[in-house]
């Protein structure tokens, strides 16, 4: 091969290189010009999964004067007492619902359920709220409380007109993650109706699975509301007292939590709940405003 030869072929090779080097660098700088790809969607509440009971909305719901035990809600969870981990300890103790908030995070449950037993003062460390749990399944995992909300009328006297309480949750492992995207959550009414029907829904410390009933609500006194149903065992304060319960989604109106007098009643038979007014719309607020 002659000089000449060379040369023709040096040149050739140097402009294809060029070319292709010319190709990558505008390649990459197209791809910078680019937008970032949009983040993941959070989850879709999960309505797919829920299997709401007849005992609570259905072509086949009817008023009954005793609970039935069902899988549960994901909205709906327990409330366990806590080992050294700040973990679950596997003994549930009361019941609570995710409710409406710009922040996903806040359940609603009763005053009594979330205070120290040492001094009678809210605490944040002594619980976990485990949505849609049964049977020692914890679907949704465990949430922490950080932020607890009382009436002061319930921090002086624990005054039983105001056995509401109102608990900012987070898990841990994954902070920015917002409850009501994974299990969706209750609306919540305030000064509702009585009487009228409504639904409950309570995990007795004793049982594995939650349980649920339909019947009227009904005025105990001005400040305190009445429902009807065997079967709401100790475990079961806080739980949900739902209006209007959707029977493909399991979410309705939260217009109370079992509780008030008699911290919500002394036998399993009779319930009570603290009237949903003023005050405990209120208390709402400052919830929504931190979760």
């Amino acid at each position: 091969m002659t000089r000449s030869q060379l040369r023709v072929i040096s040149r050739i090779l140097g402009v294809l290189v060029f070319g292709v080097c010319f190709v990558l660098v505008l390649d990459r700088a197209e791809a910078g010009s680019k937008p970032a790809p949009a983040p993941p969607q959070p989850a879709p509440a999960a309505d797919a999964s829920v299997s709401v009971p007849a005992a609570l909305a259905g072509p086949h719901a009817a008023a009954a004067t005793a609970s039935a035990p069902f899988t549960g809600l994901p909205s709906v969870g327990a409330i366990f007492t806590v080992d050294q981990q700040g973990r679950s300890d596997h003994h549930h103790y009361c019941t609570g619902s995710v409710v409406d908030s710009p922040g996903g995070d806040v359940i609603a449950t009763a005053a009594h359920c979330v205070e120290s037993a040492v001094n009678g003062v809210p605490t944040t460390s002594q619980f976990v709220f485990v949505p849609g749990y049964h049977d020692g399944v914890e679907p949704y995992g465990e949430w922490t409380a950080v932020k607890v909300l009382v009436d002061p009328h319930w921090s002086a006297s624990n005054d039983p007109d105001y056995d509401v309480a109102f608990v900012v949750v987070q898990q841990p492992s994954t902070p920015k993650a917002r409850l009501a995207d994974l299990v969706g959550a209750q609306h919540i009414g305030f000064s509702p109706q009585r009487p009228q029907l409504v639904g409950v829904i309570g995990y007795p410390t004793a049982a594995e699975q939650p349980v649920a009933c339909l019947n009227t609500l009904k005025p105990y006194a001005a400040t305190q509301s009445e429902f009807d149903c065997v079967g709401f065992a100790d475990g079961s304060s806080g739980g949900p007292v739902l209006t209007g319960i959707d029977a493909a989604t399991g979410r309705g109106t939260l217009v109370g939590v079992i509780g008030g007098y008699q911290e919500g009643g002394d036998t399993p038979d009779i319930s009570y709940a603290s009237y949903f007014g003023g005050a405990v719309k209120s208390l709402y607020q400052e919830a929504e405003a931190l979760g």
